[in-house]
């Protein structure tokens, strides 16, 4: 690894893990919400965690641009763009569930170098550099290796503020035929490293919003996963419809999905 890309390495985990601290000190504490729209708040705690980060990013690189979910975009006119979720899995957080996380992903010009995700429950910390592998706590992780779909496991992953379309309701019941069990966490950066560690087999992305995607997608494709878009084609940076899976079972995912 070059020395620039483990400085952007060291700045992000830095940065997720103090903001995960923070937002471990704040947990099963009262919060009040702002709706940003009926299917998704913001708390104050979000805004603080995103403070931590941006002061780390800023200080370290200033001429960066960023995207992040409270503050949206500062375009720098500069080929690095960070991408940030100071707090995956809000409504976990406010609902008192201890599912969610911290996520950090560099992107230059079109291409992701640099993922971090820090789980403030468990004190883990997952991470890869492009072609560098994938890591918990310093130790190389690796997708699953179950080769049938009806004893797997898949998380499916929707935007916000989607409708459940005719489309959509009909990909969701052929996946729960299919699959031993589907979960929705609410919390898609942590499902990304689920998947990237074997705790789950596959997952299903439909229109997920970039800061939740970009980190856990790095280290998913880092872990072995083998990582698609509905057409069966490689995945690029606009690509918002996902298909990700163990390879032994991505062949016949695709096909379900295609149908």
């Amino acid at each position: 690894m070059n020395k620039d890309i483990q400085k952007y390495l060291d700045v992000a985990k830095l940065a997720a893990i103090s903001a995960g601290e923070y937002l471990l000190k704040n947990f099963g504490l009262k919060h009040d919400a702002e709706f940003k729209s009926e299917s998704d708040v913001v708390l104050v705690v979000d805004k603080g965690s995103e403070s931590i980060i941006l002061e780390f990013i800023k200080k370290n690189f200033p001429n960066h641009s960023i995207y992040s979910e409270e503050i949206g975009e500062i375009n720098n006119q500069s080929e690095f763009t960070w991408f940030i979720d100071p707090l995956d899995g809000t409504n976990n957080y406010f609902a008192g569930i201890p599912y969610f996380s911290v996520s950090i992903a560099l992107k230059f010009k079109s291409e992701l170098i640099v993922g971090v995700v820090f789980n403030p429950i468990a004190n883990q910390l997952f991470e890869a550099t492009l072609n560098g592998g994938a890591f918990l706590d310093g130790e190389l992780i690796e997708s699953s290796k179950n080769t049938e779909l009806k004893k797997s496991v898949c998380s499916f992953i929707q935007g916000h503020n989607l409708q459940n379309s005719e489309e959509l309701v009909g990909l969701k019941s052929k996946i729960s035929q299919n699959f031993r069990r589907v979960i929705s966490t609410w919390a898609p950066a942590l499902d990304w490293t689920l998947l990237a560690n074997g705790g789950i087999d596959a997952l299903i992305c439909y229109d997920s919003e970039i800061e939740d995607l970009y980190a856990g997608l790095l280290i998913a494709k880092e872990a072995g996963v083998k990582v698609l878009n509905f057409s069966g084609g490689t995945v690029n940076i606009d690509d918002r419809r996902i298909v990700a899976s163990n390879k032994f079972i991505s062949e016949r995912l695709l096909e379900l999905i295609k149908k």
